[in-house]
C-alpha cells in the first residue's frame, strides 16, 4: 500500500474521484500528471488531501534553472509529497531543483518506459541525476538491479511499466510488480491495469495482495 502509485491519467474529474475513493483502502499515494492537472488542478489536489492521500505531481519539469527551481517551489506550496524532473536539463538544472528548502521528493526521468533504451544509458543517467541530489529516478523494471548496483540501494528508483502479463500497449519495457519488487523498485506506478479494469477496487487489491 504505501509503496503502490496509481496513475491517475483520466480526462474526467468525477472519474477521477471514483478511481480515488475505490482504490483508497489499497493506495496511498497517486500520481497526477499533465492530463488531470492542466483542467482541475486545484480541485484534484484538494481532493487527494481531504482523503488524506500523497501526491505524487508528474509534470517532468525541464526548463532553464530558474525556472525549474520557481516550479519546485510552487508544487512545495501545494503540498505535494513528490515530483519529477527530467535528467536531460543538466547539472546546473537539477541542482537549481534539489537546492530548494522544504521541497517535495524530487525523481528524475532517465528514459522514458515507452522508448527503447540500454540498460547503460538508463544507469548513466540515475548516476548522473544522484551526483546532482535528487532523491531518485523514473525507471523501468529493467534497469532497476542495474541502478541499485550503482548509485545504492538508499536511491530510489521508481518503476513504471508494472503489468501481470505481457501488455498490448504502448509501455515497452515492462515486467510483473513481484519481479520490479524482487529487483529493489521502491516504489511501483500502476495505471491502465487499475483505471481500465471494470472493477478498479479489486484490480489494486490484487496488486496489493500479490506484492506486498
Amino acid at each position: 500500500m504505501k509503496n503502490l502509485i496509481l496513475a491517475l491519467d483520466v480526462y474526467d474529474l468525477k472519474k477521477a474521484e471514483k478511481l480515488i475513493e475505490a482504490t483508497s483502502p489499497y493506495i496511498d499515494i497517486f500520481k497526477v500528471g499533465p492530463i488531470l492537472f492542466l483542467q482541475y488542478a486545484k480541485e484534484i489536489i484538494k481532493i487527494l488531501k481531504d482523503n488524506g492521500k500523497k501526491i505524487f505531481l508528474d509534470l517532468k519539469f525541464h526548463d532553464i534553472p530558474a525556472t525549474v527551481k520557481r516550479s519546485v517551489e510552487a508544487a512545495r506550496e501545494l503540498g505535494v509529497y513528490s515530483l519529477t524532473v527530467h535528467s536531460l536539463g543538466g547539472h546546473d538544472m537539477l541542482k537549481a531543483a534539489v537546492e530548494v528548502e522544504n521541497r517535495p521528493k524530487i525523481w528524475a526521468v532517465t528514459v522514458l518506459t515507452s522508448q527503447a533504451a540500454t540498460l547503460d544509458e538508463v544507469t548513466k543517467k540515475a548516476n548522473f541525476a544522484k551526483s546532482c541530489g535528487v532523491d531518485g529516478v523514473i525507471a523501468s523494471p529493467l534497469e532497476i538491479s542495474s541502478i541499485k548496483k550503482e548509485c545504492g540501494k538508499c536511491f530510489q528508483v521508481v518503476t513504471p511499466g508494472i503489468r501481470f502479463s505481457n501488455a498490448n500497449d504502448d509501455q515497452k519495457r515492462i515486467a510483473t510488480p513481484q519481479a520490479a519488487l524482487n529487483d529493489g523498485a521502491d516504489f511501483l506506478v500502476v495505471g491502465r491495469p487499475i483505471i481500465e479494469s471494470t472493477n478498479p477496487s479489486e484490480a489494486a487489491k490484487m496488486f496489493c495482495d500479490k506484492t506486498f
